[in-house]
């Protein structure tokens, strides 16, 4: 057998060494960074892309790839030696900066140095920082605000309030918060509440009408005596009625203050959870929590809004059916509630002119509270709570607070059974603040 680099023998044909090793165009390309530029490739042979015709050409091709990678080895490690010196310098420098800046930072006198010291830089960074974020801020709140105008439109469309409830402007905050401004609620002709700012908080956007929401109202003014003189006849609510009544005998023309309120659906566990808070100054203040059990989403659909409407005509008897329904499963389940009047309390002894005089009035009253003493005695409640639930029922505690365990639950048919045994129902009792 013959070896590559063995002289072929006399006579002999010429081996063929290409069986003996491939093309060395097809092991280097013809610019091989393996192989320096200068002589080796004004010699032939690789660079050319031919193939190679003997031993002897395949040694030389050999002998030329060893000489590459050796020149190849001798720049790289040139390169490496130059650049030592500087990356030994970059890391002595890096070593001495932070052994200064924890000597700086140390100690409480170089410390305030150190933050001196870059004060300028940093308060640049933050102002440029900030800069950036008030530029991306306008540019989102406009179009956000823009976005949020359509959206108060559509629910106010949506809730048949469109004509009823007006606004000035309506802007966005940085945490999605709703502002409008200038909000008038018509409640009939020629009689407006107002308020100041509406905001519009922890908004669900997934449904129609949102599973939970909050509602803050500022700068109201309740016109007392125009809803009384509007008579039974005009479109009020109910309650915002009975309460002007009774708020404009006790001399009120109006009340001013704040108002919040929210609620929030737990769909998992149908617990509708209704918050509500309250400052009037010269008047009174609360707030509070109530939960309601086994409620339905189907109560919170513009369909519930069209029959609590009482100008909407023609209505589905199914669909009125089906919420009758859904409100008769209600439950109440949790009632944690502070109230006080006292400074009306007070304003309606000193109207003068009242026609109880205070002797007879203190007796007619202590007659009615024993009275319903010995009834909540009668419905089982301990001697201290029977007493503030007749003190409550009488109309003579201004200031309470009513909290029930949590532990036992109420149909909301049935709310309206006397105090006594709904705190007995409820496990509740009551309080003085």
């Amino acid at each position: 057998m013959q070896t590559a680099g063995t002289p072929t023998p006399a006579g002999a044909a010429a081996a063929n060494t290409s069986m003996l090793l491939p093309p060395m165009s097809k092991l280097l390309p013809p610019l091989s960074p393996l192989i320096p530029p200068g002589a080796l490739l004004a010699r032939g042979g690789i660079a050319t892309g031919t193939g190679i015709g003997s031993s002897a050409r395949a040694d030389e091709a050999l002998e030329q790839i060893g000489q590459g990678l050796k020149a190849f080895s001798h720049r790289t490690s040139d390169f490496v030696v130059a650049q030592a010196p500087k990356v030994k310098a970059a890391q002595r420098s890096a070593a001495e900066y932070m052994t200064k800046a924890a000597h700086e930072l140390g100690d409480a006198k170089n410390r305030r140095s150190f933050m001196q010291k870059y004060h300028r830089w940093l308060q640049a960074g933050a102002g440029g920082i900030g800069c950036l974020v008030l530029i991306g801020w306008g540019i989102a709140h406009h179009h956000a605000s823009q976005k949020a105008e359509k959206g108060v439109h559509d629910a106010l469309q949506s809730m048949n309030l469109l004509g009823v409830v007006e606004y000035g402007s309506v802007s966005t905050s940085l945490f999605g918060t709703v502002s409008l401004s200038d909000v008038k609620w018509h409640v009939a002709p020629a009689v407006d509440i107002t308020a100041s700012s509406v905001d519009i908080s922890r908004i669900d956007t997934a449904h129609a009408i949102p599973y939970y929401l909050d509602l803050s109202f500022s700068g109201i003014t309740l016109p007392v005596q125009k809803i009384v003189a509007a008579g039974p006849g005009a479109p009020i609510p109910g309650t915002l009625a009975s309460f002007a009544r009774e708020v404009g005998q006790e001399g009120y023309n109006t009340l001013q203050g704040s108002l919040n309120i929210g609620y929030g659906l737990q769909k998992n566990t149908s617990v509708m959870t209704m918050t509500s808070s309250g400052n009037f100054p010269n008047f009174g203040n609360w707030h509070g929590k109530i939960q309601l059990g086994n409620f339905s989403p189907v109560l919170l659909d513009t369909a519930t809004l069209s029959v609590l409407d009482h100008n909407v005509r023609g209505l589905n008897p199914m669909t009125v059916f089906n919420i009758a329904q859904n409100v008769g499963r209600l439950t109440l389940q949790a009632v944690d509630v502070t109230l006080d009047t006292t400074d009306a309390d007070k304003r309606d002894k000193e109207i003068p002119g009242t026609p109880m005089p205070q002797q007879n009035a203190d007796a007619a009253d202590q007659q009615t509270i024993t009275m319903k003493e010995n009834e909540a005695r009668h419905a089982g409640l301990p001697d201290d709570q029977a007493h503030l639930a007749a003190l409550l029922m009488a109309g003579r505690l201004p200031a309470f607070t009513m909290k029930s365990s949590g532990t036992k639950s109420l149909p909301i048919t049935e709310v309206q059974i006397p105090l006594p045994r709904m705190m007995q129902r409820l496990d509740m009792t009551l309080g003085t603040p």
